[in-house]
């Protein structure tokens, strides 16, 4: 079946092993998501749309499904040859407009972060953030309408694995999903500042559920995932996901239970190999499920001076 959709699959050096992005041919032409912004990469997101007989000249628009590195990098080089407009979510505005004083305020929030956590891991968000120098962005929000590929595509907005996730769906059901749903992974609900600096810490988990939900209730054909082949059924996915968090709140209770109170001793407990930076990839997949417990009455927690100690709620209690 002809879709208009065109993968072109582009290797990073993380586990997931490949990025996807996508080719929306048509009126006007559509690059959804870039890869990394190396030399190879670039090399790779250029082949593959040459196989389709385009160039990064041709491109008209690109879509940013989310602001991670490995979905945005090649952005600036298609826009600079190209003049393609850039549609990301309203929800990355200050990260795109602010540059280093946004990352100063990653980098204090994610210091609190471990600091609360007990844990010694040193976060920089410029790991994944970076200089941005767009122009003609158009910032989009939940229900907003894109015009790609000579069809109109309906923006959802569905934080979890990050606060700037967005997903596209067309008439036909065909939704191009970025990392909210992945087939063969779980994408992990990162914790992230709040986009409103004033806001207190989202819950990541219980925004992806959420937007899990939402996602659960559309009539879709097929998903175009961020890493891995596309896929139909994605209830059963769904489904498949929700399950992986019961199990991983089993896993925090037996924890809790062996005398585990800080996140960083959880975590330490669930992910014994996990060194360096990527400890914060831990503490933040812990984080989210127990916010999940928290508000079902499982656990509570209390700061012990700067760090913050969790206890399960015995049934009796509840």
């Amino acid at each position: 079946m002809q879709t208009g959709i065109e993968r072109v699959r582009i290797e990073t050096p993380y586990p997931e092993d490949h990025v996807n992005a996508y080719l929306i041919l048509g009126d006007p032409l559509t690059l959804v998501d870039s890869g990394l912004p190396f030399p190879k990469s670039l090399a790779q997101l250029e082949d593959g749309l040459a196989r389709h007989g385009v160039r990064f000249a041709d491109i008209e628009q690109i879509v940013v499904t989310h602001m991670h590195l490995d979905h945005i990098g090649g952005v600036s080089a298609v826009q600079r040859a190209s003049g393609a407009r850039i549609v990301v979510s309203e929800a990355a505005r200050r990260i795109v407009e602010l540059g280093e004083e946004e990352h100063r305020r990653f980098d204090a929030f994610y210091a609190a972060f471990a600091r609360e956590a007990g844990s010694d891991v040193h976060w920089e968000s410029r790991i994944w953030m970076q200089k941005y120098d767009w122009r003609d962005i158009v910032y989009v929000r939940d229900g907003d309408v894109v015009r790609a590929g000579g069809r109109d595509w309906w923006v959802m907005y569905v934080p979890g694995h990050s606060r700037t996730d967005i997903i596209l769906v067309d008439p036909a059901g065909h939704a191009i999903a970025g990392d909210h749903l992945l087939p063969t992974i779980s994408a992990n609900a990162f914790v992230e500042p709040p986009v409103d600096p004033s806001a207190p810490r989202p819950k990541p988990l219980l925004d992806y559920r959420a937007s899990m939900e939402r996602t659960r209730a559309l009539d879709l054909a097929q998903v175009y995932p961020g890493h891995g082949d596309p896929f139909g059924d994605h209830r059963a996915l769904i489904d498949r996901r929700f399950a992986e968090h019961e199990s991983r709140c089993a896993q925090i209770r037996e924890a809790l239970a062996e005398g585990a109170t800080t996140l960083a001793e959880i975590t330490r407990r669930l992910f014994p190999k996990l060194e360096g930076p990527v400890v914060m990839l831990g503490l933040s997949e812990v984080q989210g499920h127990l916010d999940l417990m928290e508000s079902r009455g499982e656990v509570i927690s209390a700061m012990d001076g700067q760090v913050r100690r969790w206890t399960r709620v015995t049934a009796s209690a509840r």
